[in-house]
Parts: C-alpha cells; structure tokens; sequence
C-alpha cells in the first residue's frame, strides 16, 4: 500500500505521518509539503518507509505528477475553502482515492462536481474526516439518529489543537458570539456562516476571540488575517484551566438530545484521517464517488478509534 499524506509537516499532518508510518498496511508513505525541508526532516525521523516530497497543491499539475502509483491520498491541508476542491478533483483526474480532513463544509454544487470526478474515475473518496466535519457526522449518524440536520459544534483549546492553516480559518470565519450548544464542553462559544459553533476556553483565548469578532471584525479580512497570526504566535499564552479543558471536542445536538465526543490529547482528528485513507487504499474499486465517513466507519470503528485516542464518547437527553 502506497499513500501519499498532503500537508505533512503542520499540525494534523505531522501526527497522521506518525500514525501512518505506523502502520503494517503502509509499504510506502510519501510525506508532501511546501516546505520540503519539513516534510524531508519528518521523513528520516519517523521511518525508513517514508519518502519526502514538495508541491504546492493550490497547483493541480505540480500536485498531479506526485500521485502516479499512489493508492490513496490523505490530505491534511487546509483551510477547506481555499484548497479541499482543487485537491479532490486533481486526485479524480488521476484516478487515485482520497479523503480530506476539512475544516469546512463543501457546497452542494461542489459535492455534486466532485462526486461525478470520482464516479468517472471509478474510485472512492472522502470530504471531512476531522473533527467538524468528520466526527459530528460520525456522530449523528451512529448515536443521535436525529431526523433532519443536527446542529454541530466544535470545541478547541488554541494552545493544543490546530496550527496557523486552522486558527486563520477559524479567525476569518467567526461572525458573533453566542450561547453555548447542548451538551458542549462549557467556554465562550461563536457563530460560524454555515450555522455551526466553535467554543473555545475561558480567559485569554476567549478575550482574544471576543477581540476578533469585535475590533479585528470590523477592520474586515485583513484585520481576521492579523488576528489569526496573532493567535498562532501566543497560542502558548492561551491554556485554560489546568486538567479543565480537553484539547479538542465535537458534538451535535437535536432538540433536547444530543452526542459528543471529548479528546484530552487533539490527536482523534489525525487517527480518523489515517483510518480513512488506510480503508479507501484497501477498498474494493466498485465503490466510488464521494462517500459519507459514517458508510466508511461504522460504530464499532468509530468507538475503536475514540478509544485509541483516549476520547470519550457521551449522549444525553
């Protein structure tokens, strides 16, 4: 099995290498980033299973020569917006299965586009396999069993979860504050475009956050863009309460139930993204076009996976 993992050497990527390389499955793992001083340092650490690569994958052609005889890509590149797309349709083009970890939701037009790619090429793929997407839907579908769209929520302590592609997504996106969710891990919480919140811990990473929806809001993308640098530079000055708040948490809620999952150590969102590639490189080839993460990964994966993480998974209601 060959896998080539985009985005390598940030903060998703750089625990989904260490889990891959890991892996008995993988014969070949070819580490992939803009910097390919990162990605060859990264290579020669983890494994000699491990080759080095760099591309820029905003480029479909530069990303497009990398992935002759790969049998699935994992793409740990963000924002969403700005790349999961053309990385999608590039492996399409090549006919290799991907799956993305996402940061965001793709449009309906998008999804549409992207699933006739890989119906064409006659390979599978995956869009969101993080924590929000990725996990609220493995969520809702396997333990809230709600009718109709669940409201999702996402939870991170900016001292311990996401790197610069995250925290400037997060910062550009937020619009106002609002109420905290069912079931949610407590902090201040924030409305994103699409419906679903993002919390972050009380003190300094909530003042900070307030600050962004506030003053840097109204300075428009360029002042979000600052404040994004910002927060990734003093990202070590935000911790929460000590033994209080996880890394990460995702959850969705319906009425009054709702399902969450709690990760202590951030690192559910790399081990899901490997899962996912490892069983699309494995997959029969009769299944293709864009699946849902709940039809890759049922319950009893899903509760693997948590547990291997060292996550817990809670309903209510």
């Amino acid at each position: 099995m060959k896998i080539a993992l985009l985005g390598a050497a940030g903060f998703l990527g750089g625990a989904a290498a260490l889990e891959l390389s890991r892996r008995a499955e993988v014969d070949e793992l070819i580490l992939v980033d803009y910097v390919i001083r990162d990605a060859k340092r990264l290579a020669k650490a983890l494994s000699p299973k491990c080759r080095w690569a760099m591309a820029d994958v905003g480029k479909p052609v530069e990303l497009s020569r990398l992935l002759e005889g790969i049998d699935a890509v994992a793409s740990a590149v963000g924002p969403c917006a700005e790349y999961e797309k053309t990385i999608l349709l590039a492996c399409a083009g090549m006919g290799v299965a991907a799956v993305s970890a996402g940061d965001g939701t793709l449009t309906g037009a998008d999804r549409r586009e992207i699933d006739a790619a890989f119906r064409a090429a006659g390979v599978p793929a995956v869009s969101g396999s993080g924590m929000m997407p990725g996990w609220t839907e493995l969520l809702s579908a396997h333990y809230l069993a709600a009718s109709g769209e669940p409201a999702r929520h996402l939870f991170f302590s900016p001292d311990r979860f996401g790197g610069y592609a995250f925290l400037r997504g997060m910062a550009r996106r937020i619009t106002a504050p609002a109420p905290p969710p069912r079931g949610s891990a407590g902090g201040s919480w924030f409305s994103l475009p699409d419906g679903s919140l993002v919390g972050v811990p009380e003190g300094k990473a909530a003042g900070r956050f307030r600050r962004i929806t506030g003053t840097a809001g109204k300075l428009g993308p360029l002042g979000k863009e600052f404040s994004a640098a910002l927060l990734l530079w003093l990202r070590g000055s935000m911790s929460g309460r000590p033994g209080g708040a996880p890394a990460a948490a995702a959850g969705v809620s319906s009425g009054d139930r709702y399902a969450r999952v709690e990760d202590p150590s951030g690192r559910l969102a790399a081990l899901t993204l490997v899962e996912a590639a490892v069983r699309l490189a494995a997959r029969p080839r009769k299944h293709e076009g864009l699946l849902p993460l709940p039809g890759l990964i049922g319950r009893e994966e899903a509760e693997r996976l948590a547990a291997a993480a060292g996550a817990r998974i809670e309903t209510g209601g």
